[in-house]
């Protein structure tokens, strides 16, 4: 899928085991000196990942539709250079989600019926009976099949938590989900250029990008699924530090930037700990047009992950001493 406007709307096996039987990887993994690149089997597939860094703090990266480690396929645009430099503060991982880049392919969910996919597009979330259960069994490309996937990566190799995640455009539903079965987990978010999948106030915006889903990264039907499991997260990000970096200058005319201010509002408003970080002379890629801004924001975030958890060490033992 090429880089372009749309994306802003729809905005990873050694042949033999370990002895430990944690993890298999390919004949292309390599691990030294704290660094690895290969394909982790997290257990009917792989995913492939590159880790870097070490630190109390685990910084993850989780990319937009249709991206992974690198963006558009194009090995010199994507997390590189951020991840490089962060990974002098921290632990970091990014990876190709299933169905992309070097990552093995899964399953896609069942098709929505015509009535529940208008309604969802429609953003009627609350006219659409939502089951959870059937996210629990098999494989798909949900925001909840995605936030599962990246868990059981980190785990399998051995990634601890707390977890600072870095989401892309749409990847921030699934940051959010993983904040929903993972909360104890999340130590904090940073949403860079996140927006809604679909807003009625632009009906005319809807057929530009509904053709441009496809099986390898969810399908629009997945893509619907995926805005409904958020709507009914509740409020997993209340006491979540949360970053938001905004593009300003896309170029798409008022009505349509009155719309995104609108969107970035509702998302300040899940956390108690929110900010948003206007970012000057950048489009919806920030991390490649403007890439010091989010390692100046993961730096930020850390830090406020740090002394938060040093306060709560000193409440500790003021409370012992009582």
């Amino acid at each position: 899928m090429k880089r372009n406007v749309s994306k802003k709307f729809i905005s990873t096996l050694v042949a033999a085991t370990l002895m430990l039987g944690s993890f298999s990887m390919n004949a292309y993994a390599k691990e030294q000196n704290n660094q690895f690149e290969g394909k982790v089997s997290i257990g009917d597939f792989g995913l492939y990942t590159k880790i870097a860094g070490k630190g109390k703090i685990s910084v993850v990266f989780d990319s937009g539709y249709g991206d992974g480690i690198n963006t558009d396929s194009d090995p010199k645009k994507g997390w590189g250079e951020i991840q490089q430099k962060i990974s002098e503060y921290a632990r970091t991982v990014t990876y190709d989600r299933a169905g992309l880049g070097k990552s093995d392919d899964t399953a896609n969910r069942e098709p929505l019926n015509d009535i529940d996919r208008q309604l969802l597009m429609n953003n009627k979330f609350s006219s659409v009976s939502y089951d959870s259960s059937i996210f629990k069994k098999g494989n798909g490309k949900t925001a909840i099949d995605k936030a599962r996937n990246l868990h059981a990566l980190l785990k399998a190799k051995g990634v601890k938590a707390p977890y600072l995640l870095v989401a892309h455009s749409i990847g921030s539903f699934d940051v959010v989900e993983f904040t929903k079965l993972y909360p104890k987990e999340v130590a904090g978010i940073i949403m860079v250029d996140m927006m809604n999948f679909i807003n009625s106030d632009m009906p005319e915006m809807k057929e530009v990008f509904v053709g441009q889903f496809t099986k390898a990264d969810g399908t629009l039907d997945e893509q619907l699924q995926s805005a409904q499991q958020v709507y009914q997260a509740g409020d997993v990000l209340r006491n979540v530090p949360l970053t938001y970096l905004s593009a300003v200058d896309e170029g798409m005319g008022p009505i349509y930037q009155a719309v995104v201010n609108a969107e970035q509002e509702d998302w300040l408003r899940c956390s108690n700990y929110s900010k948003r970080i206007p970012v000057p002379n950048s489009g919806h890629y920030i991390y490649i047009d403007q890439p010091q801004y989010v390692v100046n924001a993961i730096k930020d975030m850390i830090n406020t992950i740090e002394n938060k958890n040093s306060q709560h060490k000193d409440n500790n033992y003021l409370a012992m001493q009582k």
